[in-house]
């Protein structure tokens, strides 16, 4: 059996998976990497779980770029820990360095948290089977915090500043726009799971806090104050996309890059 199985969720092919040279740089080798194309990241986790052969349960994304020592560091942190949050820096030439990420960076010193990122977090399995797995009415967005919520309520979450990853919010200002869009999507599917009535949600829809007179001061603010619009946008569609429809249209548009077992057949290559 493996020390550690990373789980990668994309829709890429392999040869334009960053995360991978970077993984196959580590001096650590005890592990195997599960790639997923499913629709949507949480069923392309909860399928490459069912595949993992460790106790031990890594998730970066197909961006993510672990430093030096990554791999040690979660292996030693999930002997102390059933589960452990990293620490996300953005390249320094990063173009969404403004926005607050305090999900990212959590500090030098290691603490309990809950705050989880799906580009660098860790767990045993044992923690899955006890609180189950990836909520798939998340398409994408906010699948893993939501994990994190009801992993915090049977469990600690130990935030471990060693296990370093550098990873790009947005790679442009466009792309950040779209993220945006997507997250309030998401943003609707988590009222719906949270049953949050319909005149709330309108509520919070309403574009007050964006819309009131303010001066902008700067490029960034309004780049940041834009995408606070496409996100708005997105929840007040999101009230009548319902997220059962569109995981079924996901389905039928599945890309399938699978070997015979449903997985790729890839591990770190030192075996």
């Amino acid at each position: 059996m493996v020390e550690l199985s990373i789980i990668i969720p994309t829709i890429r092919p392999e040869s334009e998976i960053d995360c991978l040279r970077y993984l196959d740089a580590q001096e650590f080798d005890d592990y195997e990497v599960i790639i997923r194309s499913d629709p949507g990241a949480s069923k392309a986790r909860n399928e490459a779980i069912k595949r993992a052969n460790s106790e031990k349960l890594v998730f970066l994304d197909d961006d993510s770029m672990p430093r030096p020592g990554y791999l040690q560091a979660v292996s030693d942190a999930l002997d102390e820990h059933d589960v452990v949050a990293g620490r996300v820096f953005q390249p320094d030439d990063a173009v969404i360095t403004y926005k607050q990420l305090p999900w990212y960076d959590q500090g030098d010193e290691g603490k309990y948290t809950d705050l989880v990122v799906g580009c660098n977090m860790a767990m045993r399995k044992s923690v899955i089977d006890a609180v189950g797995g990836f909520n798939e009415t998340f398409f994408h967005g906010h699948e893993e915090t939501e994990l994190g919520r009801r992993i915090s309520q049977q469990f600690d979450i130990w935030y471990e500043p060693s296990m370093v990853v550098e990873h790009y919010y947005a790679f442009s200002v466009r792309q950040y726009w779209e993220k945006s869009y997507r997250h309030g999507k998401a943003d609707a599917d988590w009222w719906v799971v949270d049953e949050v009535p319909l005149s709330t949600r309108l509520r919070k829809c309403l574009p007050w806090n964006v819309l009131r007179r303010q001066p902008v001061e700067t490029v960034a603010m309004l780049v940041l104050k834009f995408g606070r619009v496409r996100r708005l946008t997105a929840q007040l569609l999101g009230l009548v996309d319902i997220p059962e429809r569109r995981q079924a249209h996901g389905n039928a548009s599945q890309v399938r890059r699978e070997s015979s077992e449903g997985i790729s057949p890839l591990s770190s290559g030192r075996d």
